[in-house]
């Protein structure tokens, strides 16, 4: 578990819209418009609404309606101590990434050349 850096500060992702989703059988990809890319490699949970229970989902998907978040903005984004990455749409959607594995990378986050691995 590498954790999200101690500074790390998300708002580069705000207003940034998901252009694409592309799934394999380890990675999950999140295309985001400024030339942002999320790569989940661990754990993910995505909720329709906020009140809504999230079950941790495991990279590979066998089957998801992450394609509903297609053209939304992120509207707000939050990190924690454990490694959590939660971002909020613009649709009221919650899409986040865990830091699940103590020996594997489990989420890249990537922004134009540099990379934040967790």
């Amino acid at each position: 578990m590498n954790g999200l850096p101690k500074n790390f500060d998300g708002s580069f992702l705000v207003g940034c819209a998901l252009e694409m989703v592309c799934f394999n059988a380890t990675q999950m990809y999140l295309h985001f418009s400024k030339g942002v890319t999320i790569t989940v490699e661990g754990t993910f949970s995505y909720r329709k609404t906020a009140s809504q229970a999230a079950p941790a989902i495991k990279v590979p998907v066998k089957e998801s309606d992450l394609m509903q978040l297609l053209e939304q903005s992120v509207s707000k984004v939050t990190g924690d101590q454990s490694g959590a990455l939660t971002l909020s749409f613009s649709n009221g959607q919650i899409f986040k990434c865990f830091d699940s594995s103590k020996h594997y990378e489990s989420y890249q986050i990537k922004i134009g050349d540099k990379v934040i691995v967790i």
